[in-house]
């Protein structure tokens, strides 16, 4: 906090003021909490996050503005879904049925923003300033802190009592904090946060989902959700289920929402059976259903290698792969990154005496093994390989998806690798 030289009449004066905006805040958060359908938990929580990311203290006029803006918002935006709800299928929120082809476990997209900034100013600390990277912050006497950046071109100070949670010091001393300095998105959209602080970590989970919105024409899409709610969202691949979601304007794309989609994800067999939104789906062939709808996607586990290689120029979205094979080992013991090994073969082809006859499959830790060696699987996923010294491992393949056709046996145990710390030497 900044500090004044001050009587003890103007202090008391000074803490009056902040107990009646304290309390005046606490109201318009209950008030608000209702509004926007959120527990008084929830919405305090949300306003600690919008006075963090405009880097305002929560006792201030400023705080109880923004709230009072995006209260505002969500109101407007209720308005809009529900004016679109009486007119039929132009919601903005729809209600979708179907099952994931693949789901990626969630990645920390801030993460490499964040190093990039870092980068940037370690290079050239003030291009990386003057480029809107980053914003440096130098702290006073008075424990405060001033923070500079450049933000539409154009120079700006700010006097600020605590920095956001992304600020980092440097090797060389100095306090930087990465922000997002894209003005507009691809598709020409205003980035709204744009010259704000990167978040510290901002979870996304990408999937391929196949079903229907509002009951419409059964079809293919990308799925993209966000922060901790993300990371909750963990259906089962295959398994036909039922949530809420907003639509990309061109149809391609669902998007999750908030904790709306997590908290509205149920099970097909969930549903009462005589309620209208149950699907009877026990006729449903997914094995035909790839074959037909992902045609240019299926890739013989022979062919791995050269699907790897022509695949490299397509875009991210559209680089995965669906094979399948038998399961001949089964490394049930984790790696670094949390993921377990599977290693598949193709039975019709023919051995190879010198070589590898299997193609590795590294399994995240949200898809269940619940099968054992020589089962039959699908899998989905995108293709990789590593390049040491010059040379080309195996292509391996980074798994978002699994199918079991045929299950035999079950996974071998955990195998828990006990270090010896004695120090004997």
């Amino acid at each position: 906090m900044v500090c004044w030289t001050i009587d003890v009449k103007d202090k008391k004066i000074k803490n009056a003021e902040v107990k009646n905006m304290q309390e005046k805040l606490k109201k318009e958060i209950e008030i608000g909490a209702k509004i926007v359908e959120m527990s008084v938990e929830e919405a305090m929580d949300k306003f600690k996050e919008i006075c963090k990311e405009n880097t305002t203290s929560e006792d201030s006029q400023i705080a109880l503005a923004l709230w009072r803006g995006y209260v505002g918002n969500v109101q407007r935006m209720k308005k809009v879904s529900n004016n679109s709800s009486n007119t039929g299928s132009n919601s903005l929120v729809k209600k979708a049925f179907g099952f994931f082809v693949a789901l990626e476990a969630p990645r920390d997209m801030m993460s490499w923003n964040r190093n990039r900034a870092k980068e940037e100013y370690l290079r050239d600390a003030d291009r990386a300033l003057e480029d809107g990277h980053v914003a440096v912050a130098t702290q006073n006497d008075d424990n405060t802190w001033t923070v500079a950046r450049y933000h539409n071109n154009e120079y700006e100070e700010k006097k600020v009592s605590s920095l956001p949670d992304g600020a980092e010091e440097t090797e060389d001393g100095s306090t930087i904090i990465p922000l997002d300095n894209q003005p507009t998105y691809m598709s020409g959209a205003k980035n709204r946060n744009y010259g704000k602080p990167l978040p510290l970590e901002q979870f996304r989970r990408t999937g391929i989902f196949y079903g229907s919105l509002e009951g419409g024409e059964m079809a293919t899409y990308m799925f993209s959700y966000k922060n901790q709610p993300a990371v909750d969202f963990a259906p089962n691949c295959y398994e036909w289920v039922h949530f809420l979601c907003i639509p990309s304007d061109d149809g391609s794309a669902i998007y999750g929402m908030t904790t709306t989609t997590l908290k509205s994800l149920m099970l097909n067999t969930e549903v009462d059976p005589e309620g209208d939104d149950y699907r009877d789906m026990s006729s449903f062939d997914f094995e035909s259903c790839l074959a037909t709808n992902f045609k240019s996607h299926l890739v013989p586990l022979s062919n791995v290698d050269r699907a790897h290689i022509e695949r490299q120029t397509l875009p991210a979205r559209e680089r995965f792969i669906i094979t399948d094979g038998s399961v001949d080992s089964i490394t049930m013991t984790a790696t670094a990154n949390g993921n377990r090994i599977i290693n598949i073969s193709d039975l019709s082809a023919e051995f190879v005496e010198d070589g590898e006859n299997y193609t590795t499959c590294w399994i995240p830790s949200h898809i269940d093994i619940d099968f054992g060696i020589a089962s039959s699987v699908i899998v989905v996923g995108r293709t990789s390989q590593r390049i040491v010294d010059g040379v080309a491992d195996a292509v391996t393949i980074n798994v978002s998806g699994l199918m079991v056709t045929n299950r035999v046996g079950a996974p071998p145990e955990t195998v828990e690798v006990v270090e010896d710390d004695l120090d004997w030497f």
